[in-house]
């Protein structure tokens, strides 16, 4: 997938990236302003664009960009985007908008908290016996569904 990308794309959203860290949005803008398209890394362009802004003060600018970028990554990675986001709502006076974007950075937390427990070795769970259990289809009754391991909030 990334083989299509150009490495000088790969060597302008890094340098972008860099540029963040060290507290220079306008050198990131700058080195950002010469990549039309990044292909599959276009996400990663629009974020580095919307925090750009962002760390600028530059809210409305930075609403477009990171509200693209939010759509654009896999749920598992948009957390960060969605949070961006919900504070240049905050900070432009859209409050409303500023708490469903900070939901919805929660929930794609709350996502990633589900996985990392579905990921976990079955030994970890050792009261549940997932193949000697029936389906609640077939009319299993089972363990006291209170003595199961609970996900974490």
């Amino acid at each position: 997938m990334l083989e299509n990308v150009s490495p000088k794309v790969v060597h302008k959203l890094m340098a972008a990236e860099g540029y963040l860290e060290l507290g220079m949005p306008i050198q990131a803008l700058e080195a950002l302003s010469t990549v039309d398209e990044a292909g599959p890394l276009e996400a990663m362009r629009l974020f580095l664009i919307g925090e750009s802004y962002l760390r600028q003060e530059r809210y409305h600018e930075a609403i477009e960009p990171l509200h693209q970028a939010a759509r654009m990554f896999p749920v598992m990675e948009s957390g960060k985007a969605w949070n961006s986001l919900s504070e240049c709502f905050r900070q432009g006076g859209y409050h409303e908008l500023a708490e469903v974007a900070l939901l919805t950075a929660e929930a794609v937390e709350e996502i990633e908290a589900t996985c990392e427990v579905l990921r976990a070795p079955r030994e970890s769970f050792p009261r549940w016996e997932w193949m000697e259990q029936s389906s609640r289809m077939t009319g299993f009754v089972g363990a006291d569904w209170r003595d199961l391991p609970r996900i974490p909030r």
